[in-house]
């Protein structure tokens, strides 16, 4: 056994948690997992958690395996159909999928991309701004940020960075918000100001010339 914080060998016990674990079923019969869990103090961090099991992850009360038999499912049923079938709410069945896409798609990999474009909408006067990057060749959106401008790409210029890419070209508007910010974190990258924009300018500066 380890430490769960720090890795450490150097624990004591300190005694043992019943948790019980739903797991896949046998037929229509459910099926539960009662497994005493050892708590454990580490003398070098000072931490008193459980040891972490091997079927289950941490705070859940469910193993892998089922988890997996719900996605499994959730490619072909819906969710309450998914809960009925398995005699469990809806609200778990929606829980495991959520935490399966925000595993999968909460910070995709970067390292790869190789044309992004950047861009903001509006969600109104309560919500305000979210400033958008989107990766062109999977048309994936790769980071959402509060507020707009230079700002809001903060994170994920530290995140680009960490990632090695090499960014070639950065689509956007005419904004000099994101044009700085584009020059100041990828140079290298050839920056595109976006058709949508800059017809709208165009038909703008026509508007004017002909009234």
């Amino acid at each position: 056994m380890r430490c769960p914080v720090c890795k450490s060998r150097e624990i004591h016990c300190r005694g043992k948690l019943v948790r019980r674990f739903r797991t896949v079923p046998v037929g229509q019969k459910a099926v539960y997992i009662d497994l005493p869990v050892q708590r454990v103090e580490c003398t070098r961090c000072q931490a008193v958690r459980q040891v972490k099991i091997q079927f289950a992850d941490e705070h859940k009360r469910y193993t892998r395996s089922f988890e997996r038999l719900v996605l499994d499912l959730s490619r072909h049923m819906t969710i309450q159909a998914v809960a009925r079938h398995l005699g469990v709410s809806w609200d778990l069945v929606k829980g495991i999928q959520k935490d399966n896409l925000n595993k999968r798609y909460r910070l995709p990999k970067l390292a790869k991309i190789k044309r992004i474009a950047l861009d903001e909408i509006y969600q109104g006067k309560k919500l305000g701004y979210l400033t958008i990057v989107l990766d062109l060749q999977r048309g994936a959106v790769i980071f959402v940020g509060n507020g707009k401008g230079a700002d809001a790409l903060i994170p994920f210029w530290k995140r680009l960075k960490r990632s090695g890419a090499r960014i070639e070209a950065v689509a956007t508007d005419m904004g000099p918000a994101y044009i700085s910010a584009v020059r100041a974190n990828i140079p290298d990258a050839t920056l595109v100001f976006d058709h949508f924009h800059i017809i709208k300018l165009f038909n703008e500066k026509l508007t004017k010339l002909a009234s």
